[in-house]
């Protein structure tokens, strides 16, 4: 017999078991004292009516008596003779046989009454544990239907309804994460339409002008076709921006680290972003000691801090500086981020790294990606096992990327 390795099957076991043990002497009991009062009382009653109903009454004279007699004793038989004298010689006699193997039935009888009264009460039990079965099944189907519905189960099923509650809480919270996930989906795609639409309807114009006025100075077809040039790479950034965090959420990032100095990680990244920071006067100081070194993916981890320092450099203000530290302790290193720019409320900031979130006011189409940046980079810096936060207080704004060393 397989063992039960549930709970509910377990205590419905002991619940089952502890009826039968209980119900079953009780019984006995029971039918043991209504058995003996019926033979003190009415079965010797009952006997006789079943003796005159199965045996007649005959007259013998003495001597057929006599030979009656030593005819069934010669057969054993004799205690079954019943008779009686009769006034002026004779007797009247009878044959007890059918009622003595009609009384010879009582005890199986009576046996045969109480082991189907055992089945009874057995299928008494079992009904009850269909019964349950019932409920629960009725339950699930219930709950189904309608996970709102309330879950009614007995007293005796109060482990499997603790367990469905718990289903149906996570079944509703994750229907719940999908639906924003969703929603956030599709306003992510809301929002890669309307950026994309806007370089593209630049890209356009310009080469629509170029096309229709062929007699236009070279310095104007120069500046519109670097227009066009200027927004169409725009463009491609947003593609490729996209399909880049649609790529790190359906599979793992592959991570391979290697030696590498923190200060020339945080330096090659500051010279890639140059030229953005300088069309916007902002300046970025690396503030790293040569001798730190890091065991980290360094192109990976790279885009990671480019993402963040592309993302201060878009929101600082002009003539300010985006600073760039390092900190390295025992057990793990700290990149800091600081720009002084556009505060974010304490509310984004909890939702800044999620994959689809954007901050309208704060993701223009004319500052920074499409809001996918610093979800990549948290991408990058938990499959580095570290984590990435940020505070933001009257207008200084830090991101703090933390990463075993």
């Amino acid at each position: 017999m397989s063992r039960l390795r549930s709970a509910q099957a377990q205590a419905l076991q002991r619940r089952l078991f502890g009826m039968l043990l209980v119900s079953l002497p009780v019984y006995s009991v029971l039918f043991a004292a209504v058995a003996l009062a019926l033979d003190t009382t009415v079965f010797d009653d009952l006997g006789e009516r079943i003796a005159n109903l199965t045996s007649s009454w005959t007259y013998y004279s003495e001597d057929e008596y006599v030979a009656l007699q030593i005819e069934f004793a010669d057969a054993r038989q004799s205690d079954l003779l019943q008779a009686l004298p009769v006034e002026g010689g004779g007797y009247n006699v009878r044959n007890l046989g059918p009622y003595y193997a009609m009384r010879s039935l009582k005890w199986v009888v009576l046996l045969g009454i109480y082991l189907l009264g055992c089945v009874g009460m057995a299928l008494v039990v079992m009904r009850s544990s269909v019964k349950r079965f019932d409920d629960l099944a009725c339950a699930i189907t219930a709950l189904f239907a309608d996970r709102e519905a309330k879950i009614i189960l007995p007293d005796s099923l109060a482990i499997v309804r603790a367990e469905l509650l718990e289903v149906r809480e996570r079944s509703l919270a994750d229907e719940r994460v999908t639906r924003a996930a969703e929603t956030r989906k599709n306003e992510l795609v809301a929002y890669l339409a309307h950026d994309i639409k806007t370089p593209l309807t630049s890209v356009l114009g310009y080469l629509t002008l170029l096309k229709e006025s062929p007699d236009i100075p070279r310095t104007v077809r120069a500046e519109y076709a670097g227009i066009a040039l200027s927004k169409a790479e725009r463009l491609d950034d947003l593609i490729d921006e996209f399909f880049e965090i649609t790529r790190y959420n359906l599979q793992a990032i592959p991570v391979e680290r290697q030696r590498i100095s923190a200060q020339l990680l945080c330096q090659q990244v500051a010279d890639e972003l140059f030229p953005e920071a300088n069309a916007k006067d902002v300046t970025i100081d690396v503030d790293v000691p040569d001798d730190f070194t890091l065991f980290i993916d360094p192109d990976k981890m790279a885009r990671a801090l480019s993402n963040v320092m592309r993302n201060a450099v878009a929101y600082a203000d002009v003539d300010t500086c985006v600073n760039v530290r390092v900190r390295i302790d025992e057990h793990k290193a700290t990149f800091l981020v600081t720009d002084q720019g556009r505060e974010i409320s304490p509310v984004h900031l909890q939702s800044i790294f999620e994959k689809f979130f954007r901050e309208d006011t704060a993701r223009s189409s004319n500052k920074g990606g499409a809001g996918l940046g610093l979800a990549i980079a948290k991408e990058i810096v938990v499959a580095h096992g570290g984590s990435i936060s940020a505070q933001s207080e009257a207008g200084t704004t830090t991101f703090f990327i933390v990463v075993p060393v």
